[in-house]
């Protein structure tokens, strides 16, 4: 039978895989809705729907999927673990088995996660939990299966000279199979440690830049660090020559970039901590002004966000705040303890209102996305 450790490091594994699972259904959806030509907040809504019931089903479907047709999810293939009907020990559940095993038991037991291992622990004989006795389903170690047809199946392994032949299929199959549990955990691993470290990680590297005497706030985006790039995303692009950039990295900085007093008392009353100006020109002429602001914690940087406008600092390449122009398009907007306030501001020429749009869109949304992932 399985063991307690074996049923625990696989969920643990599992959880893993479902959230960078998860992630990565997610960031396409996110980052098409806030790239789309004129998104709005009933187009976030009928967004937001499918996404959050691919959260809650798409775990239960992996699971119960990967029970049915190979008898383990990645998580028990990794912890050396199978899924068996219980009649034989032998063969996998099947759909309406994994079915019955998944949903079944959380009818009577709201904390799974600590019932389980008990239930598991109490059963002497076969270990089942709960969901295991009601869908007849046994959880077992991983064992090699009968011996390859061309070396004659289990029928040809003989007692007179045969036990040789199959220890050496059964070591055969150990090695292979450790080989790939080391792969899919060791993948799992690196790729759930880094996400989940992330929020860590980085402000601990940020502190030691700090302590090096180098600036201590900076900002990655997903532009490259050219004086001209090129961002593009859906067939649209925009090109964009970087004109001026500053880092102000204390409380004075921060409050240097407002125009007007109730703008500079937000930032004093939300602990605003430090600021990045950026500016930008595309190359249809187009101005693009960014700032990010950085506040002690989220609901800071929240309530900051809803109360700025993004004419309350200072328009970067010009110095006016509200320089003229044929179209003037900006937004501000959150995410951790950071605000970002972007605006773009285009000549009088054909299709003014587009092109600083345009030019909008391709700055402040990826130095939104990259907070988000940091």
């Amino acid at each position: 039978m399985a063991s307690t450790r074996q049923r625990v490091a696989a969920r643990a594994v599992d959880f893993l895989v479902a959230v960078l699972v998860l992630l990565a259904a997610v960031s396409p959806v996110y980052a098409f809705v806030f790239l789309a030509e004129g998104f709005s907040s009933s187009q976030m809504l009928w967004v937001a729907v499918p996404v959050t019931l691919l959260a809650m089903v798409g775990p239960a479907l992996l699971r119960v999927g990967a029970i049915a047709r190979w008898g383990c999810t990645l998580g028990q293939r990794v912890a050396g673990i199978r899924v068996v009907c219980v009649e034989d020990g032998t063969r996998p559940p099947g759909w309406r088995r994994s079915f019955r095993r998944y949903t079944l038991p959380r009818a009577s037991s709201s904390v799974p996660l600590i019932t389980d291992p008990w239930a598991h622990r109490k059963d002497e004989r076969l270990g089942q939990c709960l969901h295991d006795r009601r869908a007849k389903t046994v959880v077992v170690r991983a064992e090699a299966p009968p011996a390859p047809v061309e070396a004659g199946g289990l029928a040809a392994l003989k007692p007179s000279g045969s036990v040789a032949s199959s220890t050496d299929h059964v070591r055969r199959w150990e090695r292979r199979e450790l080989r790939w549990r080391v792969a899919i955990g060791s993948v799992a691993g690196v790729l759930g440690v880094t996400v989940l470290a992330a929020p860590v990680g980085i402000p601990l590297m940020a502190a030691g830049s700090s302590a090096e005497g180098s600036a201590a706030f900076e900002v990655n985006t997903f532009y490259d660090d050219d004086v001209r790039f090129t961002n593009a995303f859906g067939g649209r692009s925009e090109t964009y020559e970087r004109t001026a950039a500053e880092v102000l990295d204390d409380e004075d900085g921060c409050r240097a970039g407002a125009t007007n007093e109730r703008a500079r008392g937000v930032l004093r009353q939300r602990g605003c901590e430090g600021r990045i100006e950026i500016a930008f020109r595309t190359a249809g002429g187009v101005l693009v002004s960014s700032h990010v602001l950085r506040f002690g914690d989220t609901a800071a940087a929240r309530d900051a966000a809803r109360l700025l406008r993004h004419t309350d600092l200072r328009f970067v390449p010009g110095g006016g705040v509200d320089p003229p122009g044929g179209a003037q398009v900006g937004q501000v907007g959150s995410e951790d303890r950071y605000v970002v306030a972007t605006t773009a501001v285009s000549p009088a020429q054909p299709d003014a209102a587009g092109k600083a749009k345009n030019a909008f869109r391709f700055i402040h949304v990826p130095t939104l996305n990259v907070i988000l992932w940091l």
